[in-house]
């Protein structure tokens, strides 16, 4: 029985395979480096809002923005931007009206593009990846009064009257005071005429002097 060849058989699923795993590692390696200047984006755009919605008009009770000032510095920023990184293709400021229980109020919004070039995508010819960023900012008044400084007072604690009357404040118990009684030796009886008296005397002071227990409360 003549044997089949199967020589070459495993090419095609190699080359399936080894193009499966590039396609998943271009999507992995551009998809973080899109995702990284997607946040990019954002952040310039934020930025450049803030930047703006400094040019805010004193005069105004509402500290509502000026147009021509918060354009201005919102365009500043965004060159300075451009001019630092060259990745940045796009940086935008514009003026918008939005809608305040307050009333209408002028608002910074900012659009920004960054461009990439692939790096493993470029097989499949995706070789420039944007990622865009867009943010708004006003300025917003928090604190209409003055804080006063004063701290609360804490009183004693209130106990009201079994009748249901008005509460009064107790006063915090006085603690007892006790008295302390000095320790006093024991009169000894016998004179101290001989010899053995004079050394039972002498051991009876290197014995404890007997103290007196003082007296408690209670």
């Amino acid at each position: 029985m003549r044997r089949r060849d199967e020589t070459g058989s495993i090419t095609p699923f190699v080359v399936i395979v080894s193009l499966a795993i590039i396609l998943l590692a271009a999507l992995v390696v551009d998809g973080g480096r899109q995702l990284n200047a997607k946040g990019r984006a954002i952040a310039y755009a934020q930025e450049a809002a803030r930047a703006g919605a400094q040019g805010i008009d004193v005069e105004d009770p509402r500290l509502d923005l000026k147009p021509d000032s918060a354009l201005k510095a919102a365009n500043e920023y965004c060159q300075q931007a451009m001019a630092a990184d060259s990745q940045l293709v796009k940086c935008r400021a514009d003026i918008v009206k939005i809608d305040d229980p307050a009333g209408t109020f002028n608002a910074v919004t900012v659009s920004t593009q960054v461009r990439i070039k692939a790096i493993l995508l470029g097989m499949i010819r995706k070789s420039v990846l944007n990622a865009s960023g867009q943010a708004l900012a006003r300025p917003v008044s928090g604190i209409s009064e003055p804080d006063s400084g004063k701290r609360p007072t804490v009183g004693p604690p209130s106990v009201a009257p079994p009748d249901g009357g008005t509460p009064t404040a107790t006063a915090p118990p006085t603690p007892p005071e006790i008295e302390v009684t000095p320790c006093t030796p024991k009169p000894t009886d016998k004179p101290k005429d001989d010899k053995g008296d004079d050394d039972k005397d002498k051991d009876d002071k290197d014995k404890p002097k007997e103290c007196k227990k003082p007296d408690g409360p209670g």
